[in-house]
């Protein structure tokens, strides 16, 4: 194709326009760097639900890490199922009951646990070589309002441009380059390998890269397993006897493990204007272009949680051919333009702006984050809840998997935790701004997960427990294990999952009214774990309904002169979830008018359990006896569940049970590790303590220098949450945190800025979701709430509250509802 100087000019100055997102935007949400990235947490992300790439950016040596959410090692066949409680249950039992932990648990860990699950796995790394030559005015950057990544540099008197995007509409990853002269674009790519035994072809101006994830991956060192007695539950690597098999290793691939593991394949078509394309022994090569866009399409053979991908699974080349088909005719700005349009229908529904005194103009972020210690900006702050919002859009979409350990992006073979989903909290708090961020429809993926937990679920109630209905420990993976995990009972057995997992079924009814929803979708799931917890409970000393074995999560106590064990009876956490769960089903079942015997039975049950206790220093008892914890400021604070995420512990409601969870509180402290801080910010925000709450928010946006061992929780150089290591539920724990800072509707009531610290005192929002499907946007001006715009989908009366005053006003569907302070009256 011809091009006159002034049409490629003007094509140039096209390149970004496509989104028409203003420059002021821009700038508030915008992650921008001068260097390229040098380790991955400097990388910057992109994704559509299902494919990832983490983009370091380099001038002359570019990197792109790729994920597609659906790769992991192992199969169905993966998930061990030899564990059965039931012949040493009430040996357990009796232990516990005359305080006997630790012997409870030494027959719990041999007795009571399973294997770890299969972990989420890398996909390749395509790299590019674009010669050699001096760099200036370097710059990279990802705009979060239009999910877009740029690099711009030049080189001997040429501009040259990179822009990358991750279409979820036509599902590619799309990258064009350009450059401010004609014929000036030269560069080799090539797929590079994670795994081995990949296999590159050329097909035409098409590079394809195939090959074939881990049939096995173990986490545990063979040490580990040997160590606890558990080489019979890994047949991979061990013989019957107990002796390793001459292949044993972490990670087995093909025929060192019976041809098992997941097909995979990407293709990546260059389009060049001008100049010409050649084949390399490695890969492609473009030379004299003007301008070329590259399509990357990348899939898997996975075929649901329970077929085998290798013998049962899609063909991953026929899915990447196809969606390379339909973009035959389509040009990159067509694309964009697609990709805008599908992600800012999600994005722009919430706004934020807090106004700042700190001058930001020319810094980069990186920059920005090693200020925050010295000069706290507010403009961060906001910046870095809509990065939550932009993960969420882009790991996570209606169809694909849930959002894991690391969302979507992973470069390990053996990445921390697996990489998969950990239920105990982290799993669900990547969920917790779906709703009230008012991105509804990216919460799909995990009630998809669910649904296929409880069917593995339903097995594992009945052969591992001898109960009804389904069960969920603390581990699961794409195929959906719900046994136990391995290795120690502390962390390992928490039959509590599914009451967690079903708690956003409810959640997105109460944010949405969906009454079809809960009839179809929820109320099964929720029955189901209901089911499996009447069974579960049992009768203690007073009278009382509690689990008969639980633990509160990778916690430990101590008990009769210094001993330590995280076994023991009614756990504050277990009865928490169990309450909530037959509340819930109890008020389901009536409002869908069905099975009143068995929410009578719910009812009855209901009455007897066990009620929250308040211990001798003014806490929330973790535990059913007032035991000292080994850990004082352990990071999970996971028996004030009732208080969040759940709607138990009120000011109103429950004060001395409120006052008891800011006592606990108090004593763990505001040190913690990243998702426990996002944690924590939502606890405040609760107890309407704003500048706690910003106190914990501070103490987040901490620098955390990937190449130096630290141990605080942060942020790095690209905004992820530092546990440390890399965990993005921080981030979303975060996001969610904000929100409920400004807007909280868990009680009859929609409260108004609740918990808004004294640096954020001028600002707004819009678009944040209150449960009831209404929605809410706000603007206030030193530290005095200024006007409300109200907008509901139906007819329905909202009862408001703002600091010590409250009214209530009737919604009309459609029809915004404009207020001001004036219009509250003094309670």
């Amino acid at each position: 194709m011809k091009q006159t100087k002034q049409t490629l000019l003007i094509s140039f100055l096209l390149l970004f326009s496509a989104c028409s997102t203003s420059l002021e935007e821009e700038e508030d949400l915008l992650l921008s760097y001068n260097h390229p990235a040098t380790t991955w947490t400097e990388a910057l992300p992109i994704g559509n639900g299902r494919q990832g790439a983490m983009i370091y950016g380099g001038a002359l040596e570019e990197h792109y890490q790729l994920n597609e959410n659906t790769l992991y090692s192992g199969e169905p066949s993966s998930n061990y199922k030899g564990t059965n409680i039931q012949p040493t249950f009430q040996e357990v039992r009796e232990l516990i009951n005359a305080q006997q932990y630790k012997e409870a648990e030494k027959i719990m860990a041999k007795e009571w646990l399973g294997r770890l699950h299969q972990s989420y796995q890398p996909f390749a790394d395509l790299k590019f070589n674009f010669g050699e030559g001096e760099i200036s005015n370097y710059k990279r950057d990802l705009n979060i309002s239009e999910a877009i990544s740029h690099v711009s540099y030049q080189k001997e008197g040429v501009e040259y441009k990179r822009e990358t995007l991750a279409s979820h509409p036509n599902q590619v990853i799309a990258i064009k380059l350009s450059a401010s002269q004609r014929k000036s674009i030269n560069f080799k790519t090539h797929f590079e390998a994670v795994h081995p035994q990949c296999k590159v072809e050329v097909e035409g101006n098409t590079l394809i890269f195939k090959g074939q994830a881990p049939g096995f991956v173990l986490r545990r060192t063979l040490e580990n397993v040997e160590r606890n007695g558990d080489d019979h539950k890994y047949p991979e690597i061990y013989n019957a006897d107990g002796s390793r098999k001459e292949i044993a290793k972490q990670v087995l691939y093909g025929n060192e493990v019976d041809g098992k593991g997941m097909w995979f394949e990407a293709r990546l078509e260059v389009r060049n204007q001008g100049g010409e394309i050649t084949s390399t022994s490695k890969g492609l090569s473009v030379t004299g272009a003007d301008e070329v866009v590259l399509l990357l399409a990348m899939s898997t053979s996975f075929n649901g949680f329970d077929r085998s991908p290798s013998r049962n699974g899609i063909n991953p080349s026929a899915l990447n051919r196809t969606t390379l088909r339909h973009l035959s005719n389509k040009t990159f700005e067509e694309i964009k333009k697609t990709h805008c349009k599908d992600y800012k229908n999600l994005f722009d529904r919430v706004s934020f702006q807090l106004e700042s005194d700190v001058d930001s103009k020319g810094k980069t972020t990186k920059h920005r984050l090693e200020e925050y210690a010295t000069n706290h900006d507010p403009a961060l702050n906001a910046l870095l809840f809509q990065y939550g919002r932009y993960l969420m859009i882009s790991g996570s979409r209606k169809g694909g998997q849930p959002l894991n350990l690391q969302g979507i992006w992973n470069d390990m073979q053996i990445p921390f935790w697996n990489s998969a989903y950990t239920m105990n909290i982290n799993a669900q708090m990547n969920y917790w701004p779906a709703e009230v961020t008012n991105l509804s429809e990216c919460h799909e993926p995990i009630f998809r997960l669910t649904k296929e937990l409880a069917i593995t679920g339903k097995e594992t109630a009945r052969k591992m427990y001898g109960l009804s209905g389904w069960v969920a420990h603390h581990n699961t993976d794409i195929w959906r294990t719900s046994y136990p995990a391995d290795n120690a009972v502390q962390y390992s057995f928490w039959p509590l999952g599914a009451g967690w997992l079903t708690s956003h079924l409810w959640e997105h009814y109460a944010f949405t009214a969906d009454t079809t929803f809960l009839r179809e979708e929820a109320y099964p799931l929720l029955k189901g774990a209901s089911q499996f917890y009447a069974d579960w409970l049992v009768e203690n000393k007073e009278g009382y309904l509690v689990t008969p074995v639980g633990t509160s999560p990778e916690n430990s106590f101590y008990y009769a002169d210094g001993k330590t064990a995280s076994a023991s009876e009614g756990c504050t956490m277990d009865m928490a979830i169990i309450k909530e769960n037959f509340e819930r089903v109890i008020q389901v079942s009536e409002i869908l008018n069905i099975d009143p015997d068995f929410r009578a039975e719910l009812r009855q049950k209901y009455k007897q359990l066990l009620p929250y206790k308040i211990g001798a220093k003014g806490q929330l008892q973790e535990w059913q006896m007032d035991f000292k914890e080994t850990n004082e400021h352990h990071r999970h604070l996971s028996h004030l569940y009732g208080f969040h995420p759940g709607n138990q512990i009120t000011k109103n409601e429950t004060p001395d049970l409120y006052k008891a969870v800011r006592k606990t509180l108090e004593l763990r402290g505001d040190e913690a590790t990243g998702w426990s801080m996002g944690w924590k910010i939502n606890f405040w925000a609760r107890m309407f303590d704003g500048n706690h709450a910003y106190k914990i928010i501070n103490n987040l946006f901490r620098f955390v220098d990937a190449s130096k061992e630290q141990k605080h929780g942060g942020l790095y150089a690209n905004l992820f949450d530092a546990h440390p290591p890399f965990q993005i539920d921080g981030n979303f724990g975060y996001t969610a945190g904000v929100a409920e800072m400004l807007l909280q509707s868990h009680t009859s009531e929609i409260h108004l800025l609740p918990a808004l610290p004294e640096a954020w005192s001028s600002g707004s929002i819009s678009g944040l979701k209150a449960r009831g499907n209404v929605e809410v946007d706000l603007k206030w001006k030193d530290g005095k709430l200024l006007e409300i715009t109200l907008k509901s989908k139906f007819n329905q009366k909202v009862k408001l509250r703002y600091a010590n005053s409250s009214i209530e006003k009737e919604l009309k569907a459609g029809v915004p509802l404009q207020l001001n302070l004036k219009s509250f009256s003094k309670l």
